[in-house]
């Protein structure tokens, strides 16, 4: 592009670190009479852009059909700050990529005031298994497999639903096979996911039949969650005119992560004219086991407050007041190693996998 030049690095913020109200990699590319004015034009366009990408992370496609667009200023009131990098200039054109980071509070406001529900409860990470089917060979560590590499760039990862790809080392090939994962081995698929980090493996077997330029990429999605029924979906691409398998790959990734958000969303929406509050009672090692647990609990989106009833050096009693149905507060707590349990009428809280209840005395 004649006459583009790369702007310095001082005029570039530093890109912040991704979370549910950031939105990052919005391109733009903006001419206009002059330099600045392209400038202006390009970043007006590109936090609606952010916008348009925040909405859909939060929302289903059926509660923002009436939204609308909202004014340029109604953005710039829910935009806390924004970064540009890989700028480049000409007198009359300008070219950057974006990070937008949206203000939490004003941007549920403008969803609540409009009757539009949303979520907002990141799930935990979610272990992609990738195993490939082409000319009769069904691949999972072994080369080429095209359908690992795209998943292994990260391109889908960020929003509710954070995902993550096996590297394929030899730890891996000896955790699970290609033939394990479709069958299922759960404790396999368990093993791998705790590896890294994840709560649920998802085994996305991508099936491609066809002549070279009009491939046809069948995938078959079975997400294993702890303790209940594997859920099963399907997506279907097709190359199109002029585009290359390996695009339609990535499109049928990228309709995955969109059903497996769209799938967490609908479970998780929540109704903020509902709630109530709960009486609950924290079993604690000490006060920096409690000071962990409280950072984790007011963190938390469902959780519009909490105050401390009473205090011992063996337990917490607090109150807590939530926004949606218990089930939901449950959820979240789960997201973060927190479980919700009942005893008759008493509630409490510890940390998972624990078992603190046993001999405590409420109210000791």
């Amino acid at each position: 592009m004649a006459g583009i030049v790369g702007l310095s690095a001082s005029l570039s913020f530093p890109v912040f670190a991704q979370d549910i109200f950031t939105v990052s990699g919005v391109h733009v590319d903006e001419s206009a009479e002059t330099a600045a004015a392209a400038r202006d034009q390009a970043l007006a366009i590109g936090q609606r852009k952010a916008f348009d990408e925040i909405v859909a992370r939060l929302t289903l496609p059926q509660d923002r059909a009436g939204l609308g667009q909202p004014s340029q200023a109604d953005i710039n009131n829910m935009v806390r700050d924004f970064g540009v990098s890989n700028e480049k200039t000409s007198s009359v054109r300008y070219i950057a990529d974006m990070t937008v980071r949206f203000k939490e509070n004003e941007l549920r406001n403008y969803l609540r005031f409009r009757d539009v529900p949303f979520a907002e409860l990141q799930s935990k990470p979610v272990i992609i298994v990738p195993v490939y089917h082409s000319g009769g060979y069904a691949s999972l560590w072994d080369d080429p497999n095209p359908w690992r590499d795209i998943w292994n760039r990260n391109f889908a990862t960020g929003g509710l639903v954070p995902i993550k790809a096996p590297i394929g080392d030899l730890q891996d090939i000896g955790t699970i096979s290609a033939e394990q994962a479709e069958d299922g081995a759960m404790e396999r698929l368990n093993e791998l996911a705790r590896r890294y980090g994840a709560d649920v493996a998802v085994v996305a077997s991508a099936d491609v039949r066809g002549e070279t330029g009009a491939e046809t990429v069948d995938v078959t999605v079975t997400r294993y969650g702890a303790g209940g029924e594997p859920q099963i979906f399907g997506v279907n691409e097709t190359t199109q005119e002029g585009e290359s398998l390996n695009e339609t790959l990535v499109r049928a990734a990228k309709s995955v992560q969109d059903q497996l958000s769209e799938s967490w969303k609908q479970a998780n929406l929540i109704n903020y004219d509902t709630g109530g509050q709960l009486m609950v009672f924290i079993p604690i090692t000490g006060l920096q086991d409690w000071a962990r647990i409280e950072e984790r609990l007011v963190g938390l989106p469902v959780v519009r407050s909490s105050h401390v009833v009473a205090m011992s050096r063996r337990e917490v009693q607090i109150a807590v007041e939530y926004a949606g149905s218990p089930e939901q507060l449950r959820t979240a707590l789960a997201q973060q190693n927190l479980s919700l349990s009942q005893m008759g009428d008493l509630w409490f809280i510890q940390p998972a996998g624990s078992d603190r209840l046993e001999g405590l005395s409420v109210g000791g």
